[in-house]
């Protein structure tokens, strides 16, 4: 039994010349799957394509909107600002107002200028 296994295993195991053509169609194939490889790398990475253009021209309009939104933003905090501070105007204002016109009401109403 052990020699027929061994036989069997020498009759696989024994080396054979390819079939003719076997060479080229392997060699062919690679080539065919490298640039098939090329072509879906090349669809992947398209949007990189015209040297960094598009990549460029999309950083720069990132920056510049990100530069507008920062500067929108610093303007509304001004705008806040101004605000504030005519509020407070206007609150001394009404306050110094609202003072002269509670010291003329209790001239009014004290003692001594009460008519008897």
């Amino acid at each position: 039994m052990n020699d027929k296994l061994e036989q069997e295993l020498k009759k696989a195991l024994r080396r054979t010349d390819p079939p003719a053509g076997f060479a080229e169609r392997v060699l062919a194939r690679a080539a065919k799957e490298e640039q098939a490889k090329l072509a879906r790398e090349k669809r992947r990475f398209q949007w990189f394509g015209m040297s960094g253009l598009r990549l460029g021209v999309t950083c720069a309009l990132c920056l510049i909107v990100a530069a507008s939104g920062m500067i929108y933003q610093h303007e509304r905090h001004q705008q806040g600002e101004q605000a504030k501070e005519q509020l407070m105007l206007a609150l001394r204002i009404t306050s110094s107002k609202l003072e002269i016109a509670n010291q003329g009401i209790r001239q009014i109403n004290s003692p001594e200028q009460r008519p008897e």
